[in-house]
Order: structure tokens, then C-alpha cells, then sequence
């Protein structure tokens, strides 16, 4: 039986499933267990076999028990008032449920403040009308460059990872209103030097950051502004790389009982570019 459920989780190891689908399929699986274990504790009643079938009912109740607890988690998305188990088996395992939602401490403040004026001075004001979205590609180079660039950043204190401020009650909440997990990083995360430079060898907007011009390095390229791809409109246009921010990384999604689950991505940008008609030769 063990052997039977450690091919199917290695089967289901070669694709890259959402947690909470690859969650509701084991519970699928565990469901049609527990009703053949139905079976056979009936056949062992109905055969007069007390003993084994006083065990087996035992297991079948349990089985069933924690067969409700997911399918009320993954299924519909909330606790059950019936789950006792859970907050003991936290503190077995060290896990802490931080249900505090005060501010963060001063230090963290300090941080928070200083990344917020980063985003407003960093790389001048750009009248809003004349600003658009930008696409942002990341290949394996640059996304190597910036998982350098972030990690020194983080070491520095410039970024922060305190997932804006909330506690594991309010990544909980968020995440049940958006699906999506609440990343580690300060959502105002913006490097203090970023610019972006016209590659004419690969013909593409890369974008570069760091700590300074010095220690700059390319993060990524511009794909896509607006609905225009990003030649075309470098051709038609002048482009200014208005605004950056970091995104994206390792970030948190519901756990059991109000906790939560740590879970990695890469990092991501999240751009703004400022333009004007080039002068007519």
C-alpha cells in the first residue's frame, strides 16, 4: 500500500502542480482508501471478526476525520471548527501562529520609509499622462544578476522582507480574496540606481540596476509597452524608464489553522516608462 502511494507522489512530482491541486488530488486518492477500508471493516463485522474489525473501524474513523479537515481546507477554502489536532501539532513541530496585527517595530518603519521615498526620488517625476506599463523579460543571465543585486540589497537593509507588514492572520485573508500568495518582499521595493539602455548589439531595452551606477547590472529588457512591442515603439518614440520595482521571490500561502507555508518563485520586475515623439529630422 505504502509502495502504491509513493509511486503516485513521485508521479506527481514530474509536473508542476499548484499546491492546492496536487492537495485535492491526494485527498481523491485517500477518499476511495477510506471507502474500501468501509468495505472491508463491514465484511470483518459481518464475519463475526471483533477484534480486527474494532481496529479497523478505528482506523476508518480516523482516516475519515482528516479526510474532512482537507476536503473543508482544500475544497472550500476555511477551517473547520471540528479541527483539534492542528494547534498541537504546531507546537510539536515549533510552528507559531502569529495572529498580532499591530505595526511593525521601529526599525522596520525606518526601513519601510526609506524604500518609500526611494520609489518617489529615485529616478526623477515624470508627469503621470505620459507615462505606460512596460513588459519585462527576464532571461537566465539576468535573473542571476538580480538575484545578486536583491540579496545585497536585502544585506543592506535597502529592501525588506516582512511581507509588507502583515501578520499570518492578514496573508491568510489577502490571499483568500486574491489567490495569490503574498511575497516576502516589501511591495515598494525599488532599487536605489535603475536605468534603462538601448542594446544596439541584441536591438533591446535592457534594463539595469544596483546599489549605483558602478555596481549596476542587466536585470532584464523591455518586451512590450503598452500594446506596442518594444521595437516598434523605440523606433516611433523616445523612452525613459519612469519607475521600477522589485517583485515577486520567495512568499507565503495559507497553511493549516491560520498559518502559513513558505514557497519560492523567482524575482520579477514591475515597470514604468515615460515617453514623447521623437523630433521630426
Amino acid at each position: 500500500m505504502f509502495s502504491f502511494l509513493d509511486m503516485i507522489n513521485s508521479s506527481l512530482s514530474y509536473f508542476n502542480l499548484d499546491t492546492k491541486l496536487k492537495s485535492r488530488i491526494y485527498i481523491g486518492i485517500a477518499a476511495a482508501g477510506d471507502i474500501y477500508l468501509v468495505y472491508v471493516t463491514f465484511r470483518l463485522f459481518a464475519n463475526h471478526v471483533w477484534m480486527r474489525a474494532f481496529l479497523y473501524c478505528l482506523a476508518m474513523l480516523a482516516i475519515t476525520y482528516f479526510l474532512y479537515l482537507n476536503f473543508v481546507f482544500y475544497f472550500l477554502g476555511r477551517t473547520s471548527q471540528f479541527d483539534f489536532l492542528s494547534p498541537r501539532f504546531a507546537k510539536v513541530t515549533g510552528q507559531k501562529f502569529d495572529t498580532a496585527s499591530g505595526n511593525p517595530n521601529p526599525s522596520i518603519a525606518a526601513q519601510q520609509q526609506l524604500a518609500q521615498e526611494l520609489a518617489n526620488n529615485s529616478n526623477g517625476v515624470f508627469n503621470g499622462a505620459d507615462t505606460i506599463p512596460a513588459v519585462v523579460a527576464i532571461d537566465d543571465h539576468e535573473q542571476r544578476n538580480l538575484q545578486v543585486i536583491v540579496d545585497r540589497l536585502l544585506k543592506e537593509g535597502i529592501f525588506v522582507n516582512d511581507y509588507s507588514g502583515l501578520s499570518d492572520r492578514e496573508i491568510v485573508e489577502q490571499y483568500a480574496q486574491t489567490n495569490r500568495p503574498v511575497p516576502a518582499l516589501n511591495a515598494r521595493s525599488v532599487p536605489p540606481y535603475f536605468e534603462l539602455v538601448h542594446d544596439q548589439l541584441r536591438h533591446r531595452l535592457e534594463i539595469y540596476i544596483g546599489m549605483n551606477q558602478m555596481e549596476r547590472r542587466a536585470v532584464g529588457h523591455i518586451v512590450k509597452i503598452g500594446l506596442t512591442d518594444a521595437a516598434t515603439a523605440h523606433h516611433r518614440y523616445q523612452i525613459y524608464l519612469a519607475n521600477l520595482a522589485v517583485v515577486g521571490g520567495p512568499n507565503k500561502i495559507p497553511g493549516r489553522r491560520g498559518s502559513t507555508i513558505m514557497t519560492t518563485a523567482d524575482y520579477g520586475l514591475n515597470a514604468q516608462v515615460a515617453y514623447r515623439e521623437r523630433p521630426k529630422e
